[in-house]
């Protein structure tokens, strides 16, 4: 009987809470509390450093307002993970996976994400994502990727266009998370993100949001076609995928040189994609397919050191894939995550985004990160095993690219990396633009090798290491002579004697909690006094009346704080499974060590690494 009391009540003052919470926003912004997730099926928490999470959908369209009412305009979906520890200060990373079409569970289940699947139907949290101390939001996009939608006739084809729906977005997401507007912001993904990253960057630095956006990082990106098609047969020849010179060769080098002599007739435009350039991968490395037990085989593209049965060749990888579909289309866990409003089940790559997506009028990113460079510091980094947007590609299009004033690194050294004793990659910058080329890694390297990874992160991101007393930034790392000061946090104990001062952003997180501490005595009081009260009219009332206190039961405890935003109905293209061969982010294997082969950028105009290349298919 109390007990189904006390739920209506709290029920009754649900809204209340929620209104000293909402640092009074607008009444036609939904609140942060319907984007939380109560609970994720399967999921196995660390309850010492639990998982915060809220996720949904957000319109992008910025001309919705002129739309018809009847129409089914641009939603985002979103899912944000919030850091579990506190490093320096806060900070928050946007992350996007390619294709065009991809949806950026990838990065959240298989790369950069707190948990990997277990192969049961569950979720195992792990150590080496990103949101220990970041708080990471991964966003499907353009709409009708992932578990975003939009009407089938207002599919994105342009870069620009995806641009401006990520700066909508960016306004309804302060305006129901305004805590982050003023909190230091990164951009980040892999793969063709390799072209969307520059343009979001530069349209964010031109808007009015006004958000300080520090840096963008890009992981084996498709940036620039006319340097990166022709990287495919100098990397098969490096890596002893064919022979120089033989029979393979020169067919590859056929191939290449019709795609260079394609490239050459654009003079005053950098093509995003060129069509005939898109096969030369496959002729340069056609001498690898083989039969296999009766099966065909073929090279896997997103890392050299597996195979895949054909025509797939590292589509079908890495082994996480079968699952992570299984989950993400069981009804509990589309529930959960607040993505009913899109009626397609989540596909990874969606076919029909990815064609209606040509950027046919779009200039390559390339043309944009110098713009981007002038303003804010930009990381490029590489596995090294991976061919479809491989390191000797992004190497070449840095070493021909001009900005700040100077083409190419220059003369800077190439530093050593190395994390918990073991080299990690080669690390380089000049100039705002930092390239990190990884070891041992795929087109995905955080699955590969997620803590050399994260520190890469925590690096670019100027975390102050010493601040750092917890977790697995005191894994060790040096970039040349710059290692980071373990030692020191060892003695940072606070004892009795007198108090070190406080940073201004651990300043604020202590009278935040004094003032998060005070709101929730003042709200509980309230309710106790509330409860309280009824609770004693009630009993009086039935002493005099001779009534019962209703004895009813509800159908449920949790209180749902997950409203939808949209119908269910009318969105997407259905449920589309077609896997295409283009652009897309991967994953890793096995740990096959390949020789250090020393710096990359020592001194200007090396001969090796001024060669040509192409695109993330």
């Amino acid at each position: 009987m109390f007990h189904a009391l006390l739920l209506r009540l709290l029920w009754a003052l649900l809204p209340l809470w929620l209104f000293l919470r909402s640092d009074a926003a607008p009444t036609d912004v939904p609140s942060a509390a319907s984007f939380y997730v109560r609970s994720l099926p399967g999921l196995h928490q660390d309850e010492t450093h639990p998982l915060r999470i809220f996720s949904g959908h957000l319109p992008s369209d910025p001309n919705a307002t002129n739309a018809p009412t009847t129409e089914v305009t641009a939603h985002l979906f979103f899912l944000m993970i919030k850091n579990r520890r506190t490093a320096d200060k806060e900070r928050i990373v946007f992350w996007f996976n390619g294709g065009p079409g991809c949806s950026s569970f990838d990065g959240l289940m298989m790369e950069v994400g707190p948990w990997r699947l277990d192969g049961k139907g569950g979720l195992n949290v792990v150590e080496g994502g990103w949101e220990e101390y970041t708080t990471m939001v991964y966003i499907d996009q353009p709409a009708g990727a992932g578990f975003s939608y939009t009407s089938s006739d207002q599919y994105l084809h342009e870069l620009t266009d995806a641009a401006a729906h990520i700066v909508q977005f960016l306004n309804n997401f302060y305006d129901v998370f305004p805590e982050y507007k003023d909190v230091d912001t990164y951009l980040a993904g892999e793969s063709f993100a390799g072209q969307y990253i520059p343009y979001f960057a530069d349209a964010i630095l031109n808007s009015p949001l006004n958000i300080p956006l520090r840096g963008v990082a890009v992981g084996n990106g498709w940036i620039d076609g006319r340097h990166q098609y022709p990287s495919f047969l100098p990397y098969a020849v490096k890596h002893g995928l064919i022979e120089e010179n033989s029979e393979e060769w020169k067919h590859g080098k056929q191939a290449t040189d019709n795609c260079m002599k394609e490239m050459e007739k654009y003079k005053d435009f950098e093509p995003v994609k060129v069509s005939v350039c898109e096969g030369v991968m496959h002729e340069v490395v056609r001498s690898k397919s083989r039969k296999v037990n009766g099966k065909d085989m073929c090279l896997n593209i997103y890392d050299v050191r597996l195979e895949d049965e054909a025509p797939a060749c590292g589509l079908n990888w890495p082994p996480y894939m079968k699952p992570m579909y299984a989950y993400l289309r069981r009804p509990e866990v589309v529930r959960a995550i607040h993505a009913s409003a899109a009626s397609q089940t989540w596909t990874e790559c969606r076919g029909s985004i990815h064609h209606a997506f040509n950027t046919a009028h779009s200039q390559s990113a390339v043309t944009v990160m110098p713009r981007v460079l002038s303003k804010i510091e930009m990381l490029l980094f590489a596995g090294d095993q991976d061919l479809i947007c491989n390191y000797i590609g992004i190497e070449n299009l840095i070493q021909a690219m001009t900005w700040n004033g100077a083409t190419g690194l220059g003369t800077v050294k190439t530093q050593p990396w190395s994390v918990n004793g073991t080299p990690a990659g080669t690390w380089v910058s000049s100039r705002n633009l930092t390239y990190a080329k990884i070891f041992n890694a795929s087109h995905m390297v955080g699955y590969d090798v997620p803590h050399i990874t994260h520190d890469m992160m925590l690096r670019f991101m100027g975390v102050n290491f010493s601040m750092v007393l917890d977790g697995s930034a005191r894994i060790p790392s040096a970039v040349g002579d710059d290692s980071k000061p373990i030692p020191d946090l060892l003695n940072m104990i606070p004892n009795a004697s007198p108090t070190p001062s406080e940073t201004p952003e651990q300043d604020k997180a202590k009278w935040e909690a004094y003032y998060n501490a005070g709101s929730a005595a003042m709200v509980l009081a309230v309710i106790s006094i509330f409860i309280g009260g009824f609770l004693w009219w009630r009993y009086r009332r039935s002493r005099l009346r001779g009534l019962p206190v209703s004895t009813e039961s509800t159908a449920e405890e949790n209180i749902p704080l997950a409203s939808s935003m949209t119908e269910a109905n009318g969105h997407g293209d259905g449920d589309e499974e077609t896997r295409f061969k283009q652009t897309k982010g991967k994953e890793r294997a096995q740990d096959e060590d390949l020789p250090d082969e020393g710096a990359i950028f020592s001194i200007a105009g090396d001969d090796e690494d001024l060669r040509t290349p192409r695109t993330g298919q």
